[in-house]
């Protein structure tokens, strides 16, 4: 990744969209596919360049209780060979965060408008995206807290940087 997305001088307006017109030119060389902008990157955000219509759509990903066991299996988290039998699950779901756009600044507006006061949790490179939950759930547990937040991606400045993640449920209730 370029050091220029971490230079505190660049406004974060800027490095953002440095950050899509890199991106989308990534898209571009390889279309149909989802593009990454590095490993860590490819859970949290990624974009499609559609040749059919010329357009560009950005993919996020939010994260999502698995409640039975048939969610567990279809998500592809029974197969496991260090854990014992998994009951329940917390995962990443991705999804389209923008409609299609044809420029990346297009991209990068519907993306802001999108992901403005949403609750995010931000992914550092250790973190695993998933979490057992086989016993009787809590709700101080982490999976409750990041339940239906956006994930993250601490290298990247998509999302503000507020750390929200271990506060008060009834904080979290005023902020959604």
């Amino acid at each position: 990744m370029q050091p220029t997305y971490n230079e505190k001088r660049i406004p974060v307006q800027l490095r953002r969209l440095m950050i899509f017109d890199e991106i989308c030119c990534k898209a571009k060389m390889f279309p149909d596919e989802m593009v990454h902008l590095n490993y860590y990157s490819n859970i949290a955000f990624g974009v499609i360049y559609s040749t059919l219509s010329d357009k560009y759509t950005a993919f996020g990903s939010v994260f999502e209780y698995a409640h039975t066991r048939a969610e567990v299996v279809q998500q592809g988290l029974d197969k496991l060979a260090h854990d014992e039998y998994i009951s329940s699950a917390m995962t990443v779901k991705r999804q389209p965060f923008t409609k299609a756009c044809r420029t990346p600044l297009r991209l990068l507006l519907s993306w802001s408008k999108y992901v403005s006061n949403k609750p995010s949790y931000s992914l550092s490179n250790d973190i695993k995206y998933f979490f057992p939950v086989n016993d009787k759930l809590k709700l101080d547990y982490p999976p409750h807290k990041l339940y239906g937040r956006l994930v993250a991606n601490a290298d990247l400045p998509l999302w503000n940087n507020e750390v929200s993640l271990f506060s008060d449920s009834v904080h979290d209730l005023k902020t959604q």
